[in-house]
């Protein structure tokens, strides 16, 4: 049975959140759209923290965390693993000089702080390509059992498919972080601000559910939407509550201006985003009738545990 929940949820679900890092930067820095800039710290903060509890999580899931380094060194170029070990690896170092700004701010570093902002736009640059990358490549190492995964799932596109789902996380992290630092710390929320962000999610949105039902009837595996199965329940779900609910709450002006509205529509998008994950990497593996797998609950705290770490870890830096 390849991988599990450790894998499904605490990597590629991780690695997906995270992605609010490279989107964020990529439309303030890249794009110009400069008015966003208050987020891209947050931003950076937390795919920072995804992408570490990801690599933690996969430390616990080689059984030999300190064989973890291995990765580097077994050279294997056409490997779509390798790629993604190195990429990880590489952007999680990119995130650490990115966010290293605050730290040295704070500390009144002043030579070492003008050296990172030196590098800071290549080191930048750099970090969204490798996030482009790997994201992708997480798809790529998917397509490689086509004959593990259920025709809803599987496809040519995974890695597009991948990519894309990562750049719809970015903006509704980026406002579930905002409203999460703003009900800790008793600000105003910018709701300007986030309306704004909120329209450019709905427009992704509404692109990743054309895109994946698209996909879905191109290869001709629309049928299976409608076998009576525990994978078209999961489907549906994964549809109807992480894509089509978000969209049409996203789409109403007055959710858009409320907190409850912006944060149920994010929530839920995140939630799509992590059932979809689970749907390609646990659920709608099929595999014999003999074997079975069910998280334990070992399996589930360690990764509860370690997420818990992360969202304490936030909330104790925006804080300070």
């Amino acid at each position: 049975y390849p991988w599990g929940w450790w894998v499904g949820y605490g990597i590629m679900t991780m690695i997906a959140v995270g992605g609010v890092g490279f989107t964020i930067t990529a439309l303030v820095e890249i794009l110009g759209v400069h008015r966003y800039h208050s987020f891209v710290r947050p931003a950076v903060l937390m795919a920072f923290l995804c992408y570490a509890s990801a690599i933690t999580m996969l430390m616990v899931e080689l059984g030999r965390p300190w064989m973890v380094w291995m990765v580097l060194v077994s050279w294997a170029p056409t490997s779509a693993l390798y790629e993604v070990g190195w990429c990880a690896f590489l952007y999680l170092t990119v995130l650490a000089l990115e966010f290293a700004q605050v730290p040295l701010e704070q500390a009144g570093w002043g030579r070492t702080l003008r050296i990172v902002r030196a590098i800071y736009i290549p080191i930048m640059i750099l970090g969204v390509t490798l996030s482009h990358l790997h994201q992708s490549s997480l798809g790529t190492l998917m397509t490689l059992i086509p004959h593990k995964i259920n025709v809803l799932w599987w496809s040519d596109n995974l890695p597009l498919l991948y990519l894309f789902s990562a750049m719809m996380a970015g903006p509704a992290m980026a406002i579930l972080e905002h409203l999460a630092a703003a009900r800790w710390l008793g600000f105003a929320p910018r709701m300007e601000l986030l309306g704004g962000l909120a329209r450019i999610e709905c427009w992704l949105v509404g692109l990743f559910l054309a895109f994946q039902m698209g996909d879905l009837f191109y290869r001709g595996a629309a049928d299976a939407m409608f076998i009576a199965s525990w994978f078209a329940v999961s489907f549906w779900v994964e549809i109807g509550f992480g894509l089509l609910l978000p969209f049409v709450l996203l789409m109403m002006p007055e959710a858009r201006g409320s907190r409850a509205g912006l944060t149920w529509a994010c929530a839920l998008i995140i939630g799509g985003i992590l059932l979809h994950r689970l749907n390609v990497a646990v659920i709608g593996l099929r595999v014999r009738h003999w074997e079975t797998y069910f998280p334990s609950i070992g399996e589930v705290a360690i990764t509860l545990a370690i997420t818990a770490a992360a969202l304490f870890a936030f909330g104790w830096l925006a804080r300070i």
